[in-house]
């Protein structure tokens, strides 16, 4: 069904119809990236069923009834999947749960028929005890004609001991020679004539009351089926409705299938008199390579519309011309008929009512038509028609005839188009033609670039340039001698000659400025990725300062109180003890253990000076950890930090104490960073220093401290993309990457998913907001890819 509707689908001309198939495929690709495709599994055809139903006092076959059942199925398999897509697709989910179930139907025709068509004994009462009795006669019919085998001449009477039935009648095998001997009627008779299949007169009456129970059970059965058809009747309108919507979201789906498979994106249809497509590639072409992946497949930038709605595009044979004008044309059919098209996001195409294609040579000896008189027929049909909403796409214009009237016919059908609105794109060789599409207002030049030092083309369209035949360059590589090849040079005039020669040396030139912005374009990405980089370290570090001065101010505070209970506890002990010279030396001991104490928390931290040992506590500067050594083997050391254990250079630790001792305050997680190099006792903020530093634990500490000792030495990128990769894909690759920027010292990552169907974008937010490493993060600016890149804030969430 939805095979036969995707053969059938036709493009449409009004606009919201088409706005809307394509909504139906971008939702039908956000259902598809989240559930997977829905469960089809196997519905039946049932089409004919309903066309025989459909017939007053018709009885369907049991097999053809037999089939509505996986179809009802189906329909309840389906609304269960649109329950899980409706946050993705909000329309297609409405269809899918509004798929009719008809489950009283259902269950009759499940209870009435065997998944192979036949008839069940629950069909009827009747049809039971029908089939009851029958099984009783039939019981009764054999053990009688079983006791002929027991009689005294038995052996020289039958040929074999077994019952069998002949034209409905349970009948015996006896010997030709013994119906003299045996009383019954003879049914049948073996191919060799020795065997009479003959039952017994006693037997007579038991099997036509056996025959006739049968015949009461078939009337039984087409009395069910008839039942059963005419239920089907009544539902009819809601059964062809359930075939119509479930062809129409097969096709539905279809479409979405073919989107993801061609990397397409959703166009914009408009009324606009315009049409454009970067990175357009054939659609056709892309078949071809799923077939031979070998072949790659050239996108091009196809670019028509006001105020020049004649594209003349010139350039070498195979060089792509005629690729261009049929992509268009592919392009604008798809996309009007609900499909997403193979080009850059952006993609903006007119709505029309016409395509005319002139494409290819119809000359015909039957009809007496040239290749000339066959194009100007197709011509004419097209002048005919062509209006304002239409698209002419002409291949090789003015070729056939002599070259100059050639041009000037295909100059003035040219005007004759831009006159009538249309849209047109033609590909020639002509000269006049190039001349042309320069100076007339409403036209433009084209070619199809050609690589002189290769002898290959491109198939890159350039703008605003008319482009050469470079038919002795082709000749050449596709192997004429170059005898011939010298000679047809020596033919050409010396100003043609020239002007190839001005028309190569500005396509080099355009090469040569395509590169230069090229890499300027680069160097301008770089840069600004750079600054917001730096910017980003620079409020990073202000922000830890910020936060390590409030910190400190903190805990001098903290210590200031603590000295200022001892002292006054001290005063309060002295006025109340008596004041013996033993009591007056104790107090002098706490008040100035006290100072030492505030000395020790405003003294700099001493560097560590000696190697590692089991046993240490440590710092790691460059991952910014604290843990505890757990054993020292030669150069390396193994460190436990935290719920982790990593290993790195010995010499890359920092001791700061053992750890079976308790750290002091400024060195605990609250008031770390108070003792640093350059701070006192009256100012306990340093004069510079790391700031805050961070301990990872959980996943991503598994993962990526595992890998800590390569991530100090190896460069980790500042970015990372994710464009091309399915939601599973990046996610693994993000968190990876994260964890290694992260251990890399980076406070700020970009993550470039592109803007596509918006499912990778919300992968990349779902994992960011759970992230432990990640403490916001924000969409892209203009200069940083905007809604197609997000931005990481790295730290300790």
């Amino acid at each position: 069904m939805g095979h036969e509707r995707a053969q059938a689908l036709e493009p449409q001309a009004d606009l919201e119809a088409v706005r809307h198939a394509l909504i139906e495929t971008r939702q039908a690709r956000q259902a598809l990236a989240v559930a997977g495709p829905p469960p089809w599994n196997i519905i039946p055809d049932v089409r004919s069923l309903l066309e025989h139903a459909r017939v007053p006092g018709s009885v369907a076959e049991a097999a053809e009834l037999a089939s509505l059942p996986p179809l009802l199925e189906a329909a309840a398999r389906l609304g269960a999947y649109g329950r899980s897509i409706s946050a993705e697709a909000p329309d297609l989910a409405r269809a899918l749960t509004g798929l009719p179930t008809l489950g009283p139907l259902a269950d009759l025709l499940r209870r009435s028929l065997d998944p192979d068509g036949g008839v069940r004994d629950e069909g009827s009462a009747a049809l039971k005890r029908l089939r009851q009795k029958g099984r009783e006669l039939r019981a009764q019919v054999i053990k009688r004609l079983e006791s002929y085998f027991q009689g005294a001449a038995a052996e020289h009477i039958f040929q074999e001991r077994y019952v069998t039935v002949r034209h409905g009648r349970y009948v015996l095998p006896i010997r030709s020679e013994a119906k003299a001997r045996f009383k019954g009627i003879v049914h049948d008779r073996s191919q060799s004539g020795a065997t009479l299949f003959v039952e017994p007169e006693g037997v007579v009456e038991a099997n036509n009351d056996l025959v006739q129970v049968a015949r009461e059970e078939e009337a039984e059965i087409l009395r069910v089926l008839a039942a059963l058809t005419d239920a089907v009747r009544e539902q009819l309108p809601e059964l062809e409705r359930l075939v119509e919507d479930l062809g129409r979201l097969d096709c539905i789906f279809a479409r979405a299938e073919l989107a993801d498979r061609m990397e397409a994106t959703e166009p914009v249809v408009s009324d606009e008199h315009a049409a454009r497509a970067f990175g357009a590639r054939n659609p056709l072409l892309l078949a071809q390579q799923w077939e031979a992946p070998e072949r790659p497949v050239v996108p091009m930038d196809i670019e028509v519309g006001e105020p020049t709605p004649l594209l003349v595009i010139t350039g070498p044979n195979a060089g792509g011309k005629t690729v261009a004008l049929k992509t268009l044309g592919l392009l604008c059919l798809m996309a009007q008929s609900g499909l997403h098209v193979p080009a850059r996001e952006g993609a903006r195409l007119p709505l029309l009512r016409a395509i005319f294609a002139i494409i290819g040579d119809d000359q015909s000896v039957a009809e007496n038509l040239s290749t000339f008189s066959a194009f100007v027929k197709q011509l004419k049909e097209v002048l005919e028609q062509v209006d304002d909403r239409s698209l002419v796409l002409l291949d090789e214009l003015g070729a056939g005839t002599d070259p100059d009237e050639g041009a000037a016919l295909a100059q003035a059908a040219l005007e004759a188009l831009a006159e009538r609105g249309a849209l047109c794109v033609a590909s020639t060789h002509l000269e006049p033609l190039k001349g042309f599409a320069s100076s007339h207002p409403k036209a433009r030049n084209a070619s199809v670039e050609f690589d002189a030092e290769r002898l290959a083309p491109t198939f890159r369209l350039v703008y605003d340039r008319p482009g050469q035949s470079y038919a002795l360059q082709i000749g050449a590589r596709l192997g004429l001698p170059s005898e011939l090849i010298a000679r047809a040079e020596g033919h050409r005039s010396t100003q043609r000659r020239q002007l190839e020669a001005l028309l190569q040396r500005l396509e080099e030139r355009d090469r040569e400025e395509a590169a230069r912005e090229a890499q300027l374009e680069r160097r301008e990405v770089e840069s600004a990725t750079r600054l917001a980089r730096a910017e980003s370290q620079l409020e990073a570090v202000r922000k830890q300062a910020a936060e390590l001065a409030a910190r400190s101010k903190s805990e001098a505070q903290r210590m200031l109180s603590e000295v200022r209970r001892t002292v006054n506890a001290e005063w309060d002990k002295l006025k109340k003890e008596s004041r013996t010279r033993e009591g007056l030396e104790q107090s002098r001991k706490r008040l100035v253990e006290a100072a030492r104490g505030l000395e020790r928390a405003a003294e700099p931290e001493p560097p560590g000076t000696r190697p590692a040992t089991a046993g240490d506590r440590v710092e790691v500067p460059h991952l910014g950890l604290k843990g505890d050594v757990l054993d020292v083997d030669g150069g390396t050391a193994t460190v436990q930090a935290g719920a982790v254990t990593i290993k790195v250079p010995a010499q890359a630790l920092r001791v700061v104490g053992r750890s079976g001792t308790t750290p002091h305050p400024a060195l605990s997680p609250e008031g770390r960073g108070m003792k640093r190099e350059g701070a006192s006792a009256s100012n306990p903020l340093p004069h510079r220093g790391r700031g805050p530093q961070f301990e990872v634990s959980g996943e991503a500490a598994r993962r990526g401290l595992s890998r800590a000792e390569g991530a100090g030495s190896r460069s980790i990128p500042p970015e990372i993309h994710l464009i091309g990769r399915t939601t599973d894909e990046a996610r693994d690759l993000l968190e990876k990457y994260l964890d290694d920027a992260f251990l890399a010292g980076l406070a700020q990552v970009r993550i470039i998913h592109g803007k596509g169907t918006g499912a990778l974008r919300r992968a990349v937010e779902e994992l960011l907001v759970s992230h432990p490493l990640v403490t916001s993060h924000r969409a892209g600016e203009g200069h940083e890819g905007g809604a197609g890149a997000t931005v990481a804030m790295l730290g300790q969430s």
